[in-house]
């Protein structure tokens, strides 16, 4: 009976191990994108990383990110869009503070009301996935990922302060996470 013992306990859970290791790799991943958009040498290598890394990150999050038996393909498909949605509306706003012209107020409506309808999308997921949560489930530690965020958002602040022009290209690529 030992080694089965060892052995179920080898398999458990952690969940803070689990989710402190997925937040040290969302922190080592947005670091990589703050250091290359401080080091990046012109904008066209920025806009080509940007647009390759979005199509991972969207290809990844669409089809891994949720169980398929509680969203349909077609609510998959729509937060997708909206992700693209938004990021194009950041990028055709220019980085500026406020819009300056029609196309770029037409922008910031676009990405707010994308921006509305993946957090929509994300409550009503959380929801759904609530509904299935059994009393033995193990805890959740979500609040890690608050490191990620904050190492992020100093690094961006820092390297905005420090006038390096192609760190904003690289905020957009980080927004959808």
């Amino acid at each position: 009976k030992q080694w089965y013992q060892r052995r179920v306990r080898a398999k458990e859970k952690e969940p803070f191990k689990d989710t402190a290791l997925s937040s040290l790799t969302y922190t080592a991943g947005l670091g990589t994108m703050v250091a290359l958009g401080a080091t990046a040498p012109d904008p066209a290598f920025t806009t080509m990383c940007t647009t390759f890394a979005l199509a991972g990150i969207c290809g990844y999050h669409t089809v891994w990110g949720v169980t398929p038996a509680l969203h349909s393909p077609l609510m998959s498909v729509t937060n997708a869009i909206s992700g693209i949605t938004a990021v194009g509306g950041l990028l055709v706003m220019g980085g500026g503070y406020l819009p300056t012209n029609a196309v770029q107020t037409l922008a910031a409506a676009a990405a707010f009301v994308s921006f509305i309808n993946i957090f929509g999308g994300f409550v009503i997921t959380q929801r759904m996935l609530d509904m299935f949560k059994r009393p033995t489930d193990p805890p959740e530690h979500n609040y890690l990922y608050g490191l990620p965020a904050a190492l992020f958002l100093g690094g961006y602040g820092y390297a905005a302060s420090q006038n390096m022009a192609d760190i904003h290209q690289m905020t957009y690529l980080a927004s959808p996470l």
